[in-house]
């Protein structure tokens, strides 16, 4: 619902008031009250209508410009076609005026010179009012300011209205203000999406005259399919040259990256062009990134190195962006050159002119923060940089742990880094502003302290001539200054201590870095200067934690991790959700550098198998993980045992894990990787981590050597055989064959013993005997002949193998 809102409003002050009541519309109360409401509301619609139209205006004028310097209005063939009508948002400039259309509700209030005006509602019939819930109040009313009259007749209230109940007089006005609201709202909903779609129709039509599309480039190097594969950049060039373009996820370069105060927030990419289409640079790139912290010390840029090695940053035009069907974070750079690219979080760089006049700057980035050039501070216009580097408290406090000649530091200044051109010298003084706040102490001499005991609750008091009064303890301020590759401790500068924490000092000379301390008492220079080397040192240091967690299904998957300690119960609880748990536990804490690297050595019975393609952020073929503060530090691997006979004695293969540190200056730029190089020195391990795997029940698969034979001709040496051989021996012959036969001498016992009487069964059981230690294939019979020969019975021998062989027929 649209109205005509193009009005001026009466003069609130004049209240005078004149009404003519109808009896059966209500008290003069009620119409001042109604008629205050509708002012009100009108007043505000009136001003926000006439900004709009102001904006409006503007608008179509710079549109306008536009299209005549483009060479006319858009094209008829780029304009948006929605349900088979053109779209109003991309066929021309956006008209506020005429959006606003003037419906059924008429709310006017023409500008006059005079100020007595009155309230006007006319013919409003009882027919016009409906009752539904579903009725629109504002398509029945007609509201209108007409200038007021010097005559008490042309200065009443002429009001007509049906017989209606109180209660929904009031809910009629309520619903006649909140739909003059809406149609507000309404109409800058609408012209807000019809901006944003002007906008982005221009976009897309310059980009269509100039033949640009934008492009999203998968990772190559994994050797997955294109389509299967996520956008890892997306790129804005000609047709013909991105479809040329190749993408590589190259994080194996990651701790080459980064220097100084730079952390990583991206992946590592190389875009490369395969084909032998010339580039018309500029390219815009769009790389996604993820800031964990962020702040206003801090910024994003994008650092690119081409072929020949040579190192650049470039800032990007917009760090928010919609590609690929969602918005996000986005470093949106048109560079000149392809090769590796990452996204860089630093140190905020501001930069600066100091004309010959002087300055006075407040810094953004702090403005607590300022410097005052005097006129002449410079013979001509310099330009200046600032960086500020904030000291946190707890690293104060974690230095002064580590040595007690540091306990008397209080608090310090952000760390300054001011570069100003080398060949010119300061010839006036200029005036620094710096942060430092003051350590707020009371005396708590002869005050009781509360101390819960098991008993009761007792009272100590504490001595005073045991306690330093802090009145006793006069702070100082200290100013070191970086000159000449060393800091230097400033005694003939005078810090003056300001309001709110503030210290202020003049300097004639450049220094490269500045810091103030506030310190409890008179502390040595030397002392000075070695906890300012310790603190920007501690500054740009991590404490880490390294964890190995085996995978819940397969003991044998593990993930070597190295978290920063402030969120490592968060980190362990999202390894859970994978499905990795411990043993082993965390590793005590670890000072790493952002882009530093550990070398992960294996000894025991544990070795690694293979490096699993899931890895998120490394690249390299060794078993190098690197730390980055804002990005996942995530090495995934494959154990194996080295014996699988080891570690008999227990139900586990052991092994350890030790991490070596890894300096940056032994790291070689390899390809598509970092590798060692062959002079690397390893020192000690700054951790080992027990690993263990279960054994698992072996299967051992034994072929089957032994032939089995079936016989189904029948024993050719038969007990019958045997008898009657047995009958035919003497005493002398018997003890002979028992002899040839080759039989132990308890056997031979133990036949005699069972048949003492009897020569024959002594015989019988003595060739049984024999008989049963023989192999089954074995001729028994010629055997048995032969041993008979041996003993002088040839003939028994003889008659044997005869009567062998008859009962073989």
């Amino acid at each position: 619902m649209y109205c005509n809102l193009a009005c001026t409003l009466p003069d609130r002050e004049s209240k005078e008031q004149t009404a003519d009541v109808d009896a059966s519309y209500g008290s003069c109360f009620f119409q001042d009250h109604v008629t205050d409401v509708i002012l009100n509301v009108l007043e505000d619609v009136h001003i926000i209508v006439n900004q709009v139209c102001v904006m409006s205006s503007r608008l179509d004028t710079g549109i306008a410009f536009v299209n005549e310097v483009m060479g006319g209005s858009l094209p008829t063939q780029n304009r948006v076609e929605r349900n088979g009508q053109l779209d109003p948002i991309s066929i021309g400039p956006l008209d506020t005026t005429d959006q606003i259309k003037t419906g059924v509700c008429d709310i006017s209030a023409p500008r006059c010179q005079s100020t007595d005006q009155h309230l006007h509602l006319a013919k409003v019939h009882s027919s016009d009012f409906p009752t539904g819930p579903t009725s629109d109040p504002m398509k029945h009313c007609t509201v209108c300011m007409d200038d007021r009259q010097t005559s008490e007749e042309t200065r009443d209230v002429r009001l007509h209205s049906v017989h209606q109940e109180e209660t929904e007089e009031d809910s009629l006005y309520e619903a006649i203000v909140s739909d003059c609201k809406e149609c507000l709202s309404l109409n800058s909903d609408e012209k807000e999406l019809k901006g944003e779609g002007k906008e982005k129709s221009r976009d897309e039509s310059e980009k269509l005259k100039h033949g640009l599309v934008t492009v999203g480039l998968a990772d190559q190097s994994g050797g997955a399919s294109f389509s299967e594969s996520p956008r890892v950049c997306y790129i804005t060039a000609p047709c013909e040259v991105a479809n040329v373009m190749t993408c590589e996820v190259v994080d194996g370069l990651s701790s080459l990256m980064v220097s100084g105060s730079e952390e990583l927030v991206s992946s590592v990419l190389r875009i490369s062009n395969f084909s032998d289409i010339k580039c018309p640079f500029p390219l815009s790139i769009a790389v996604p990134f993820r800031v964990s912290y962020r702040g206003n010390y801090r910024e994003i840029t994008v650092k690119v190195v081409d072929l020949e090695k040579r190192v650049s940053y470039v800032t990007p035009t917009c760090t928010k962006g919609f590609y690929g069907g969602e918005r996000g974070s986005f470093a949106v750079v048109r560079v000149y050159s392809l090769g590796v690219f990452a996204v860089l979080s630093r140190l905020r760089m501001e930069s600066f002119t100091v004309p010959k006049v002087g300055l006075s700057l407040k810094l953004s980035v702090d403005s607590r923060i300022c410097l005052d050039y005097l006129p002449g501070s410079f013979a001509v216009p310099v330009v200046a940089q600032v960086m500020v580097q904030p000291v946190d408290a707890a690293i104060l406090s974690s230095l002064k742990s580590k040595n007690d000649s540091y306990h008397a530091a209080l608090t310090s200044t952000p760390l300054l880094y001011i570069i100003h051109p080398s060949k010119l010298k300061l010839r006036r003084p200029f005036t620094l502003i710096l942060p430092c706040p003051s350590i707020s102490r009371r005396d708590d001499t002869d005050r009781p302290i509360p101390v819960p005991g098991n008993l009761s609750y007792q009272q100590i008091r504490v001595d005073s001539a045991s306690v330093k009064s802090p009145k006793d303890c006069k702070e100082q301020l200290a100013l070191l200054g970086w000159t000449e590759n060393h800091w230097k401790v400033l005694d003939k500068v005078s810090v003056r201590n300001l309001q709110n924490g503030l210290v202020s000092f003049e300097l004639s000379e450049s220094y490269e870095r500045l810091i103030v301390l506030r310190i409890q008492s008179s502390v040595k220079s030397s002392y000075l200067t070695s906890f300012v080397e310790e603190l920007e040192e501690a500054v740009k240091i991590f404490s880490v934690t390294t964890v190995v967690h085996h995978e819940r299904l397969d003991p044998s998957s593990v993930v070597v991790a190295t978290l920063t300690s402030r969120d490592l119960s968060w980190e362990l609880s999202e390894l859970q959700a994978l499905d990795y748990c411990g043993p082993p536990e965390p590793s005590s804490k670890i000072s790493m550098r952002e882009g530093q690297q550990l070398l992960l050595m294996f000894s025991g019975n544990i070795t690694c198998s293979a490096i699993l393609s899931k890895s998120c952020n490394q690249g390299t073929d060794s078993h190098l993980i690197t730390f980055h503060n804002q990005r996942r530090n995530r090495l995934y691997l494959r154990l194996k045992e080295v014996d699988p006979f080891g570690n008999y004695s227990s139900p586990h293969y052991k092994g350890v894990a030790s991490l070596f540190r890894v300096t940056k200056g032994h790291l070689v730029w390899n390809g598509d990787t970092v590798a060692l190089s062959k002079d690397c020195p390893l020192e000690e391990p700054v951790c080992r981590l027990p690993l263990t795997l279960p054994k698992s029940a072996r299967t051992i698969f034994r072929p089957v050597s032994a032939n089995i034979l079936q016989h189904s001709e029948p024993d050719p040496l038969s007990d019958e055989l045997l008898s009657w051989l047995c009958d035919e021996l003497t005493e002398d012959d018997a003890a002979l064959l028992a002899m040839s036969l080759s039989l132990r001498r308890s056997a031979v016992q133990i036949a005699r013993l069972r048949a003492p009487h009897s020569l024959s069964q002594q015989a019988f059981r003595i060739l049984t005997a024999w008989k049963r230690g023989l192999p089954s294939t074995s001729s028994k019979c010629s055997m048995l002949a032969h041993c008979l020969t041996r003993s002088g019975r040839p003939d028994l021998a003889r008659e044997l193998l005869l009567r062998e062989a008859a009962d073989k027929k």
